[in-house]
């Protein structure tokens, strides 16, 4: 209580304020928006957003932010509107840059947490933490372009990461849940053309090898699916090779279920009896 009795301890308080306030009013927003950008920007990735602000407590937010990359076509690789990037006082005693992330795309949120090696090089970032809900698929024009078609549903589940020096993933993992969607095919099986599901629930890991999907489930009206296996990838993700087996189950007057194995690409699946 005495602490509070001292002038000495309300003018540095005071002091502490005014200096909080003038930061927060006079921050040079343009100028860090502008040199934030170029850290990123280079051959492989461009980052544009159309203003900053200072975010509390220790933090920056971004609107209408867009990051574009030549390898990735004509479709964006990352397009919200919004995103908060926030720093932690626990970085000055760590060797990576921790930098904690949440956001507002395609109709839903994000939040997590990215490494990255300085500020200097953002992007990619070393590993990442991503939990993310009511994502619209259907507004995620990067994998209509990927996968070869145009995939809906509302999605919700987390995304973990880390890579080596040369920014090769070597662990990582995904969980995706997905509700009221639908996936065309490139070519009909079993007389249908697309896959309408009512739930969908996917698992994968990731390896220094590829990708092992352990479980991908559908369920709907039509079409009951089950399928485990590999999936390899290629630098164009939609050329990625499968290679899953399982069980797809079409419901109508009779029930027909039968064993299949999977091949082919992302973009163009190749469906076998076994």
């Amino acid at each position: 209580m005495k602490l509070f009795k001292k002038k000495s301890f309300w003018f540095i308080l005071y002091g502490v304020c005014i200096t909080t306030i003038f930061l927060y009013v006079l921050f040079p927003a343009e100028t860090v928006r502008s040199k934030l950008e170029s850290s990123v920007n280079s051959s492989d990735f461009i980052f544009r957003s159309s203003s900053l602000r200072v975010s509390f407590p220790f933090g920056l937010k971004f609107k209408n932010v867009t990051l574009r990359s030549p390898s990735f076509g004509q479709n964006p690789v990352f397009h919200g509107e919004s995103l908060d990037i926030q720093y932690s006082l626990l970085n000055l005693i760590r060797k990576r840059l921790i930098l904690g992330l949440s956001g507002q795309a395609y109709g839903g949120s994000f939040n997590g947490s990215s490494a990255v090696l300085s500020w200097k090089k953002i992007f990619p970032p070393a590993e990442a933490k991503l939990y993310f809900k009511n994502i619209d698929l259907q507004k995620f024009g990067l994998l209509k372009n990927k996968v070869g078609g145009e995939i809906s549903g509302k999605a919700h589940g987390f995304l973990n990461y880390e890579t080596d020096d040369a920014g090769g993933v070597t662990e990582g993992a995904l969980q995706v849940f997905i509700s009221n969607g639908a996936y065309p095919l490139a070519e009909p099986f079993l007389g249908i053309n697309k896959i309408d599901f009512t739930t969908a629930h996917i698992e994968a890991v990731f390896q220094s090898e590829g990708i092992g999907l352990k479980l991908l489930e559908l369920s709907g009206e039509r079409i009951n699916c089950s399928l485990a296996g590999d999936i390899i990838p290629d630098a164009d993700l939609a050329e990625s090779r499968l290679d899953l087996k399982g069980t797809i189950e079409i419901i109508g007057k009779d029930r027909t279920k039968v064993q299949v194995a999977i091949g082919g690409t992302l973009a163009n699946p190749v469906f076998k009896y076994i």
